[in-house]
Formats: C-alpha cells, structure tokens, sequence
C-alpha cells in the first residue's frame, strides 16, 4: 500500500528502489504504471520487450501487450514522399513546398527518418525477429491477461525525436496485425481474457482503415483460421474495430467461428465504421449462444431488427448490460424491437444514443416516441436499474 502511494502521487519511484533489495523487489512493478508494455515492429521497441520479459520483477507485473499496428511502407525518392504527403494531407491543410533553406533540411531529414525507420522495420519482419521476440516474451511474461492490437501509440526509431510537419505518419495495418497476434497466441498456448482490437482515436476522424476489414476474412488460410479460432478459446471479453470494406470477406463466416469457440464469453463489443457498419449481424455472430454473456455494444453499426431480436433474447438469461450508440434498424424498428424486449427483461443497465431506422423516422421523431414509450415498456416492472436515452 506504501509504495502504491509513492507511485500515484508521481514520487521517484526509482530513487526508493536503490533503498535496499526489499524495496526494489517491492517497488520495481510500480514502474509500469498501468500495467502494460506497448510494443512495435521495430529493433528499439522489441528490445525493450525482451528486456521486461527477462526481469526477475517486471516480467511478472505485465498484464497486457499493446501491439502498435502501425506500418511504414517503401517510399523510393523525395518526389514520391511528397506525393505521398500530399496525398496524407489532402483532407487537412494542404501540402505547402518548402520554400526556405531550413524547410527544405526539415523535408529531407524526415524522407531519410522515414526511411530508416521503414528500412527497420522490414528487417525486423523480414528476419522473423517480430514473431520470435513476441513469442519468447509472452512466454516468460505468466500473467498475460489482455491482448490490444491499437494505431493510437507512437513508436520510432530509439535515435529519433520527430516533430516535423513533413514526417508522413504510418497506416494502420489492422489484418496483418490481427493475424500476427492470433498466430502468437496460438502458438505458445498464451490464455488470455481480453482481446481489444482498437478503432483510430483520431481527433478528425478521416485517418483509415478505422479497423479490421473483410478482406482478413476472405482470403485467411484454414491455417490462419486454425490458429485464430485457439486464440479467441477461453476469451471473456473481446473488441472488435471493424471496417465494412470488402462486403464478401465479411460474409464469409470466419469471425463467427472464431467467437463462436469462445464459450466463456462475457462482454462483446463491436465498433463499426462511420456513419454505419452494414454486414448483417448473422454473417458476424451466427446464432451462438455465449452462456456467460452479461454486457453488450454496438457502436455504428446496421441491425436487422428481427435479428437483433433475436440475439438479446437468446441472451434473455443472462444480459444484463446493453449499450448501443448510432445503431440503425433496418426491417423494423425500435418500437417493436423493446416491445419484443420486456417479456425476457433482466437488464440492469440499457443505453441508447442516436437511434435510427433506415428509411423511416428522423432521430427526433424516434427519440420523442421511444423516451416516453420506455417508461411504460421498460421501467413498469422495476426490473431495469439504468436507463440511458
């Protein structure tokens, strides 16, 4: 308790471990405040994992990985990196030439930045440095418990210190990430209860992909499809960014399968691309029953209403947390999608912001009728604790 002190209130955490060798096996876990190490395709990042992973102390504090998903592509000349820039920039403010001197040095040290910083990466992939170095870490790191596959971290080269206007920030590689982990998890047996794929927390919104997309699916190996159904067993929690890209590769299937073997499933989040993620929702979750399931969102995303229905009832027992932000109903509405709700009531807690309904009533209309229907629908009984409209 007296080092969990030290360690919210921003002390020296280190200084107090050079105290004696009880205070630094005591305090040595506090220097991970969460308890997480963020890491990346790249010598620096997967250094500094192996590192951890090798501390008597540490290894065993880590209770998540964070993998930067994150990729530099090959970019030829200084010509082609403007291009590229301006192609980066179209959106935002455009792409203004350099037109002094020291514009021009800040433009060419961020090409060769770039560069070197791709050139990294590639031998750290090309060698099969990422998969070992992942491998061998999880399997000295015992506590694992969550795995997030996120765009919103900044790794570069341990010798750089970017703040150029001209340095053209990396894509998000979703699929190539996602496949990655799985297979790591596969292959050493690693149980974890939380897998997060996480959307692009971009203040303007117009960086993609926003998340996994259809074409991971349509072209996965059963192989791939092998090591990802044994990575999603024993899951509790699991989210998932989904980009509606490549329609086909989403009707495929393959990620119901892969929930489907997560039988210990207890919270299912799934977060759609802007305005509206369209896959029907039985090419995505099937007509699995997760006995455990007490929480689930949708966050933009299309639901067929009978569907939907469906779904929450089958879950009837064991629901007790629903949150749903810009869903849109098609084939139904609201309406008779709460009415068909009350007979199975168990929530405790429901939230409901923006809904609409494709081709019928504007948001207001639905808000209107739905905020004074759910007092009689939903809240007659007293079995819902929380209502959020």
């Amino acid at each position: 308790m007296i080092f969990h002190m030290f360690s919210d209130e921003d002390h020296d955490i280190g200084s107090v471990r050079l105290t004696c060798k009880i205070f630094e096996e005591l305090a040595t876990p506090f220097l991970l405040p969460p308890p997480r190490i963020i890491c990346a395709p790249l010598s620096g990042s997967l250094a500094t994992l192996t590192a951890v992973s090798r501390h008597p102390v540490l290894s065993k504090s880590v209770m998540e990985v964070v993998y930067d998903c994150n990729r530099y592509h090959f970019v030829e000349t200084i010509t082609k990196y403007k291009e590229a820039l301006r192609r980066a920039n179209s959106l935002l403010d455009k792409f203004k030439e350099p037109k002094s001197e020291e514009e021009n040095r800040d433009l060419k040290t961020a090409f060769s930045q770039y560069r070197q910083t791709y050139d990294d990466q590639a031998t750290m992939e090309n060698t099969g440095e990422v998969i070992a170095c992942l491998c061998s870490a999880l399997m000295r790191m015992p506590h694992i418990k969550k795995i997030t596959i996120s765009p919103n971290f900044e790794c570069f080269l341990d010798s750089q210190q970017i703040h150029s206007i001209y340095f053209l920030e990396p894509d998000p590689a979703y699929n190539e990430a996602f496949l990655l982990m799985a297979r790591i998890l596969s292959l050493t047996g690693t149980k974890i209860h939380n897998f997060n794929i996480e959307t692009n927390d971009d203040p303007i919104g117009w960086r993609d992909p926003v998340g996994v997309s259809g074409a991971l699916f349509r072209v996965m190996s059963s192989s791939n499809l092998n090591h990802c159904c044994k990575a999603f067993c024993g899951l509790r929690r699991v989210t998932i960014a989904a980009d509606e890209n490549d329609v086909a590769g989403w009707m495929t299937g393959n990620l119901a399968e892969m929930l489907s073997g997560a039988t210990d499933l207890e919270k299912l989040n799934i977060n759609g691309c802007h305005p509206t993620f369209q896959i029907p929702t039985k090419y995505i979750l099937s007509t699995t029953t997760w006995s455990r399931l007490t929480s689930l969102r949708f966050t933009h995303v299309t639901l067929d209403q009978r569907d939907f229905l469906e779904l929450l009832i089958r879950h009837s027992g064991t629901l007790k947390d629903i949150d749903l932000f810009c869903v849109c109903l098609t084939n139904g509405s609201w309406k008779i999608l709460l009415e068909g709700l009350k007979p199975y009531f168990s929530l405790q807690r429901i939230s409901i912001d923006y809904p609409l309904e494709k081709d019928g009533e504007s948001y207001k209309e639905i808000y209107l009728k739905l905020k004074h229907a759910s007092k009689s629908w939903l809240l007659s009984d007293g079995l819902l604790s929380e209502w959020t409209f």
